[in-house]
């Protein structure tokens, strides 16, 4: 017998649930409210995407089965080799409000994290001006979430996170500045540890360009 458990997204980032079931449930509206900020302006490279993370690992867990339902409508998701939640953008979805089920892997702790993500995937080599040109877009995105005022406190981005779904060490070559290490899957470039004509060659392709912020 599976217990259920019920989570809500607020009006936060990143919206952490352990649970010890693998099965989550939601209202689509509370979905809708975060992931309606992909279609605002400013941000056209960078996008919002919900994925439920493994707690220990922080690395995808995988979903095994997710649909939609509400009295005798039902809809199955198909669901990515990337393991995120294509939950479609949909205004009559929304007035019509039916529950979004989740089911992931059995026995794994599974975390729920809506992430700023590159929308469009990178070569294995890029230069300084895109990394400079993502970190203005990620921003904006950021601020849309925490709302009006989140500006005033928003910390800068000030690099990108480079994440590897199979490649748990190794080293991505810097053209004019040094070589940066992967550690447990993931690299943090930051811009100020590049040159303007510094070229980044990764070992294989990213699964993931997440924002980068210091931390204080």
């Amino acid at each position: 017998m599976i217990k259920r458990s019920t989570a809500l997204l607020l009006g936060a980032l990143l919206v952490s649930a352990p649970v010890v079931a693998d099965e989550y449930m939601f209202t689509y509206s509370k979905l809708f409210s975060q992931l309606k900020n992909n279609t605002k302006e400013g941000h056209d490279d960078v996008r919002l995407a919900l994925f439920f993370n493994d707690a220990k690992t922080g690395k995808a867990c995988n979903i095994t089965k997710a649909w939609m339902e509400k009295e005798e409508h039902y809809e199955e998701f198909s669901i990515p080799e990337s393991q995120e939640l294509p939950l479609p953008l949909d205004n009559n979805l929304r007035s019509a409000n039916p529950l979004v089920y989740v089911h992931t892997e059995e026995g794994k702790q599974c975390d729920i994290a809506m992430e700023v993500l590159v929308s469009k995937d990178l070569t294995t080599r890029f230069d300084y001006q895109t990394v400079e040109n993502l970190l203005p877009q990620m921003q904006k995105m950021m601020s849309d979430l925490g709302g009006m005022f989140s500006s005033w406190f928003m910390p800068d981005v000030e690099g990108v996170v480079v994440v590897f779904n199979e490649l748990e060490s190794g080293t991505i070559a810097i053209s004019e500045a040094d070589d940066i290490q992967i550690n447990n899957g993931r690299a943090i470039i930051k811009l100020a540890d590049l040159n303007e004509q510094s070229v980044v060659t990764l070992p294989i392709k990213a699964d993931k360009v997440m924002p980068w912020i210091p931390q204080s």
